[in-house]
């Protein structure tokens, strides 16, 4: 019971009785109660009145439990705290996905001023029955303030484990490469935009589990701070993220280089950048495809674009991987300017042999060259550029389309 009231002419006939008058009073005004916490609400919380329609009568139904369960916590005697975690029973999900820990304390301070309001209206005008009441409405606002707290903490638990195994569901159909209603689904629950451009990393895994929880998370909070959207997890020996929210003209490694720091030692391969979530599966595919063929190359960058690794690709077995550039030398490239650019990497691989070889001055051997460039992207000057290139000019003349 409330201390003020265990004076010495209290006596526990007195207590009871008080009580139950009280008790009857409270419950005649419960309908009155609710009433004018639900008006108070509207009055004096900006957000309240701005929450869509069906989270604003969710928020309601919540404040009118207060309401009911502090009438029968009060009825019940003050010593139970069943009703107390009641009040968060009626929405739960909708609640906590609709208000912050802050704005819920100040939903229940609001229903609780209320009642303290009225607290003469109920009590009358008899002092010890007023004292009796506001120190009840104290400590029941101090439960309802742990109940608060473990409440969110238990949704906090809750919808991590739910995101965390969504973001799974959502990285192995990418991976798997499935692109139907029920990725992008997955995906909108996990909060993604899934109309925005995608980027798919990977790389290799920190050491220790312990480093690998860390270093996903840091992962999550660089997305965060960069207002990305990510997804991150280990199949095998590779780390993988998908990073979503990216522009079409970004720059692949630009973007990827904040989250190279939180993978293992070794190279991080990006994948090209893709226009949705259902696409992501292609970026994705180019970037495990020049992971694996890393070990052709006797030393690589902390971080490298999927599309320099083209040529080890190929030989690692992705022979797909060259396709664009077989298309492009095929369908955009001149027949002369093609015959120059084999003559240059497979005959004479200098300006001036090239131009004797075929009888041209050697600015046009230059020009022609200059052209490759501008169409493939790839430099014949490059060595690496180079050997993409003859790689595609052989399967290009492979191809049974010509």
């Amino acid at each position: 019971m409330p201390r003020s009231i265990r004076s010495t002419e209290s006596t526990p006939e007195r207590i009871a009785a008080e009580h139950a008058v009280l008790a009857r009073r409270v419950q005649r005004m419960t309908g009155e109660l609710t009433t004018a916490a639900t008006s108070r609400m509207e009055d004096t919380l900006p957000w309240f009145t701005a929450l869509p329609a069906n989270e604003r009568a969710s928020v309601s139904l919540v404040a009118q439990s207060g309401i009911t369960n502090f009438v029968e916590w009060f009825s019940a005697g003050l010593e139970t705290k069943d009703h107390v975690g009641d009040i968060f029973s009626s929405a739960p999900r909708e609640l906590a996905r609709a208000l912050t820990l802050q704005q819920t304390v100040e939903l229940v301070r609001t229903s609780m001023a209320v009642v303290e309001e009225m607290v003469e209206q109920i009590a009358g005008t008899n002092e010890y029955r007023q004292s009796y009441l506001r120190e009840s409405l104290l400590r029941y606002s101090s439960e309802i303030a742990f109940a608060a707290a473990e409440f969110y903490a238990r949704a906090a638990e809750t919808r991590g484990a739910w995101d965390a195994r969504l973001q799974d569901l959502v990285l192995d159909a990418i991976l798997a490469g499935s692109s139907d209603d029920a990725l992008l689904a997955r995906a909108a629950a996990a909060g993604w935009d899934v109309n925005k451009h995608v980027l798919a990393l990977v790389g290799p895994v920190p050491t220790t589990q312990v480093a690998i929880e860390v270093h996903m998370e840091q992962i999550r909070r660089t997305a965060k701070a960069a207002k990305l959207d990510v997804m991150v997890g280990v199949h095998n020996d590779r780390m993988i993220t998908i990073i979503g929210g990216v522009a079409e003209s970004d720059n692949p490694e630009i973007i990827a280089k904040p989250f190279v720091g939180h993978f293992g030692t070794g190279t991080v391969v990006t994948g090209p950048i893709v226009s949705t979530l259902q696409d992501a599966h292609h970026s994705a595919l180019a970037a495990l495809s020049g992971y694996r063929a890393l070990s052709f190359l006797e030393t690589s960058p902390r971080l490298v674009d999927s599309q320099d690794l083209i040529s080890a690709r190929v030989i690692a077995g992705d022979t797909a991987a060259i396709d664009p550039v077989v298309t492009k030398i095929r369908n955009e490239l001149r027949g002369d300017t093609r015959h120059t650019l084999a003559c240059y990497l497979e005959t004479a691989p200098t300006i001036e042999g090239c131009a004797r070889v075929l009888f041209v001055h050697v600015n046009t051997v230059r020009y022609r060259l200059r052209r490759v460039l501008e169409v493939t992207g790839l430099d014949p000057f490059d060595p690496t550029d180079a050997l993409t290139l003859r790689i595609a000019l052989m399967m290009e003349r492979n191809s049974t389309d010509l």
